[in-house]
């Protein structure tokens, strides 16, 4: 069985950097995983110049948000995994040092990627991200006779971000002032690909034009075809 697993990174100039310094594996799987979406628009709390309804202007996607339960137990009622030989108390601990703790060289609190089997649950338009945690709470459920938690849950939430270079990549995959070199796949018409990239169909007389094609009606499977920035 593959187990959730929160991988912390330390901060570098545009973001994470390494290749991960410190490992958190769950004890259960989570028995359910919430994700929130949001977009934002700009200036849409008042009508403006005589509307009714104001416009919404897209100003950006909001941060996506995964939140879940993790439990720890030491009593033995829930059997381990066979990797985890951490107390509660040390579970915690190795958890908060994963993705809470202050790291003093880098001013800044961990990145992390969470891995798991359902993967496109942390992923932004099937690239995958890292986050940041927002918060989280311990709730000790149950205590030995010295007072030792021996079991507990810790509710989380993490807060999505991308690298600048990632983010430019999706940029310019969806850019119609960007050039695109798009290989021709069976079924792919220049009027439905116009469309894809520039938003326009009437755009594909132009784009055979370009691309030296005699006939924009049948498009051969493999080829390449080069979509310009518009002017």
């Amino acid at each position: 069985m593959e187990y959730l697993t929160i991988v912390g990174y330390e901060a570098g100039e545009n973001g994470p950097s390494g290749s991960g310094f410190e490992t958190f594996e769950a004890q259960v799987n989570p028995a359910s995983i919430s994700v929130n979406y949001g977009v934002g628009y700009g200036n849409t709390e008042e009508a403006s110049d005589g509307r009714i309804i104001p416009q919404r202007k897209f100003s950006g996607v909001k941060t996506q948000t995964v939140s879940f339960e993790l439990i720890l137990d030491d009593t033995g009622v829930i059997p381990p995994n066979g990797k985890i030989k951490k107390n509660v108390k040390d579970q915690i601990e190795l958890f908060k040092k994963t993705c809470y703790y202050f790291i003093g060289s880098k001013h800044e609190t961990p990145y992390v990627k969470i891995h798991w089997n359902q993967e496109s649950l942390f992923k932004y338009n099937k690239q995958a991200f890292f986050a940041r945690v927002d918060s989280f709470d311990v709730t000790y459920t149950m205590f030995s006779s010295d007072g030792e938690p021996i079991s507990a849950k810790i509710n989380a939430t993490f807060g999505g971000t991308m690298d600048p270079e990632t983010e430019s990549s999706l940029k310019d995959k969806q850019s119609p002032d960007l050039t695109h070199m798009i290989t021709v796949k069976a079924g792919d018409t220049l009027p439905m690909l116009c469309k894809k990239i520039y938003g326009d169909r009437q755009m594909h007389h132009e784009i055979a034009r370009i691309n030296n094609l005699i006939s924009f009606r049948y498009l051969k499977p493999g080829i390449e075809l080069i979509f310009p920035p518009i002017k």
